[in-house]
């Protein structure tokens, strides 16, 4: 199993491709591309530019020895029509299109839901234009052999969406969504902070998504905030580790330990970066050690 993280931990401190290096000499053998933080600083649909910016990447992952191991796309409404939401739902094709080229097998992607009270006839709403929505991606996914990993994300998001609760934030939703899609490119990304925000038994839900679960982001919060800490950052108040490497292992995941550790990383001292890299792949270490025996 490898042990990869988000290329988030960089944000706008250093550009990634003279750096990626710094995550292999950690004892990081995967990468996650976040294409979310990366929307401004290229015309993605100049294909050339694009192509230029992501081969750089590529030969600098390829040089580390580092594996894509999936992505992070664009992120947005789905269903909001004011600035900049359409114009960052126009960038999955192009993102698919660079997770192609990079050799990516799964590209993460959150459901949505709009204003409603999120009654019996409103959910089925949700559902049927989450599936119009995805569905449509299919084509591209198919074109650049790239997967969508649809993500668990938590209630208190879809305040600002004018609905109670977050679509497909608990597994039996996410699990009807890529059902319902039906395709092979579609399956689940786990998110443990947004399970942990959800009070969710992460045992039960990683069991319940089994083969659907292709890719995942760790992190922890004590159940108030999206702080994307480090394991054991918050004591008992932090993610049950132990149920989601028993709920790993019942889902029969083979796939990459992702940390998805941004902010963290955007505050420490420069001095300090590189030992805190080898810490939390230290972290990977230990989990993928416990969830191997």
């Amino acid at each position: 199993m490898r042990i990869a993280t988000s290329l988030n931990v960089f944000g706008n401190r250093f550009p990634a491709a003279s750096h990626l290096g710094r995550l292999a000499a950690a004892g990081f053998d995967g990468i996650d591309f976040n294409f979310a933080d990366l929307l401004t600083q290229l015309d993605w649909h100049h294909e050339r530019t694009a192509d230029a910016f992501v081969d750089q990447l590529g030969r600098a992952a390829g040089d580390a020895d580092l594996a894509w191991v999936q992505a992070h796309g664009p992120m947005f409404q789905m269903f909001g029509a004011e600035d900049p939401h359409p114009q960052r739902r126009a960038l999955c094709e192009p993102a698919l299109r660079a997770c192609g080229r990079l050799g990516v097998p799964w590209m993460v992607l959150h459901p949505d839901v709009f204003p409603g009270a999120y009654d019996a006839a409103h959910r089925k709403e949700v559902l049927k234009r989450n599936v119009e929505f995805f569905r449509g991606l299919l084509p591209s996914c198919e074109r650049y052999g790239v997967g969508l990993a649809l993500e668990n994300i938590f209630d208190s998001a879809a305040e600002k969406r004018g609905c109670p609760r977050y679509f497909a934030a608990v597994p039996d939703e996410l699990c009807e969504l890529i059902d319902t899609l039906k395709h092979p490119l579609v399956g689940a990304c786990w998110d443990t902070g947004h399970a942990r925000l959800m009070q969710l038994d992460q045992r039960a839900a990683l069991r319940a998504l089994g083969a659907r679960l292709k890719v995942t982001h760790f992190h922890e919060n004590d159940g108030l905030g999206d702080d994307h800490q480090f394991p054991f950052s918050f004591g008992k108040q932090g993610v049950d580790w132990n149920a989601v490497l028993e709920g790993l292992k019942e889902a029969g995941f083979a796939g990459a330990w992702t940390f998805e550790l941004g902010k963290p990383f955007q505050s420490v001292p420069e001095p300090l970066f590189d030992t805190m890299l080898k810490y939390v792949a230290a972290q990977g270490r230990y989990f993928t050690k416990l969830l191997a025996g």
